[in-house]
């Protein structure tokens, strides 16, 4: 799986005016030098972050896809479309790992689907997604970049709604290992 990086301005005007936050030209002349900045993590990363999200999930990307670079957005990120508002790097590389798991999980919805919807019957969609998606996240970023670099993802994402989500998920995460599938199809998660 190939992943573009692009800058759109009209996306990124839009995404300022939908947070009702004023546009300028510099945004723009910033975005497309930052742009050329993250695609040269992305180089040195990206593969190896693909990889690891493929072998940890135990699932496949359909496709080469596409990832938005804005300035202005109310979310950190979002999956569809896959868009990441600018940060510090390391900020922006766990918000793109967890969508990309976002993303692997929907390209493989139908193995996935009754799996995912049968979980945590007590809970919301949002937590019910988010299990398996901060499983395969965690995972991804301590093999990677180490536990520190999850600790602090940790810290920010127990400041947004997330933070309901990662209690569970960290009571049980010793016991996944690699294949999400299994986990979820093994794992008796009411």
């Amino acid at each position: 799986m190939k992943l573009e990086f692009i800058y759109s301005r009209v996306y990124d005007e839009l995404l300022h005016r939908y947070i009702k936050k004023e546009f300028s030209e510099d945004y723009a002349k910033n975005m497309i030098l930052f742009r050329d900045e993250f695609e040269a993590f992305w180089e040195k990363d990206g593969k190896k972050i693909i990889l690891e999200i493929e072998n940890i999930s135990n699932l496949k990307f359909k496709g080469d896809k596409k990832c938005y670079l804005v300035s202005g957005m109310f979310y950190a990120a979002i999956s569809e479309p896959l868009t990441i508002r600018k940060e510090n790097i390391e900020n922006m590389q766990q918000r793109l790992i967890h969508e990309l798991v976002h993303i692997i999980l929907s390209d493989n919805k139908n193995r996935l689907g009754k799996l995912i919807a049968g979980t945590y019957h007590n809970e919301n969609n949002m937590f019910r997604n988010h299990v398996p998606v901060l499983l395969i996240t965690r995972k991804v970023i301590e093999n990677i970049f180490g536990v520190e670099s999850f600790k602090r993802l940790l810290d920010k994402d127990m400041k947004i709604e997330l933070r309901e989500v990662w209690p569970e998920v960290n009571s049980i995460y010793p016991r996944f290992k690699k294949n999400i599938v299994r986990f979820l199809k093994n794992e008796k998660l009411c």
